[in-house]
């Protein structure tokens, strides 16, 4: 290997991994299905009321006597196989709804792997959070860490949909209302680190509006250039319930 001399250009515009967070019934899932060549993975029942390519894992799971995590596993495998005879990308983007749902789905994973272990192999319970002084977290995170992983990497950019989780935080003494994504623990702030794009959704009148903007009060941010300290209108409905969704502002010719 050479020591670098000159600056490498970079080799992405737009971002791999997505966080796009809201309260309930703002309009994340109907956003997303009108997202071209997007497979919606729905995780908490949501998607009854939207036409889009989907697979609503929870019913999946029911029909076939399956835990969720297994669903997801045969989905990803399956992808997978797809992308190797297509040669590329089946589904340009990946939008999993949602990541909050999803921390409860990995808990057998995270079981499992504590089991796995010296520490564990003869543990039997059956939720690994409940162990002392929050020692089972470790698992979860690396559990959802791992499921992930793994989806990113078969297709172009994972949006990874959640609830928003607001707490109350003392800054400059001052009391504000943080709003952060609605996970356990240190994986919100670890999940946020590591995605290239964090997007808070809300409502405005009509419009369904994505804000990039980090502030004292709402965990935002991107490293994409075309994103930053930005808000972004993805949908505007009118007074007949129609929505029309435009992405073309957040994902950009490269």
């Amino acid at each position: 290997m050479k020591l670098p001399t000159e600056k490498t250009k970079s080799t992405r515009v737009n971002p791999k991994t997505m966080v796009l967070f809201s309260q309930p019934k703002t309009g994340k899932t109907t956003a997303v299905s009108e997202l071209d060549n997007c497979l919606l993975i729905d995780l908490e029942e949501g998607s009854e009321f939207v036409d889009a390519l989907k697979i609503d894992v929870i019913k999946e799971a029911r029909a076939q006597d399956k835990l969720p995590i297994i669903v997801i596993k045969e989905i990803i495998n399956q992808i997978k196989d797809a992308n190797k005879q297509n040669k590329g990308y089946v589904y340009k983007y990946i939008a999993l709804d949602t990541v909050t749902a999803l921390e409860d789905i990995v808990l057998p994973l995270a079981n499992k792997m504590y089991k796995d272990t010296n520490m564990g192999r003869n543990w039997e319970g059956n939720d690994v959070t409940t162990l002392p002084k929050g020692a089972g977290y470790r698992y979860t995170r690396t559990a959802l860490s791992m499921v992930l992983n793994e989806l990113q990497e078969i297709c172009d950019t994972l949006i990874i949909l959640g609830h928003t989780k607001d707490k109350d935080i003392e800054t400059k003494g001052e009391m504000i209302t943080e709003r952060s994504l609605d996970l356990t623990g240190k994986s919100a702030s670890i999940l946020c680190a590591a995605v290239d794009a964090i997007g808070y959704v809300f409502r405005e009148d009509e419009k369904t509006v994505i804000d990039f903007k980090p502030t004292l009060n709402t965990i935002a941010g991107t490293r994409a250039a075309h994103l930053s300290d930005k808000k972004i209108v993805v949908a505007v409905s009118d007074e007949a319930g129609n929505v029309k969704v435009d992405w073309s502002q957040i994902f950009i010719n490269e």
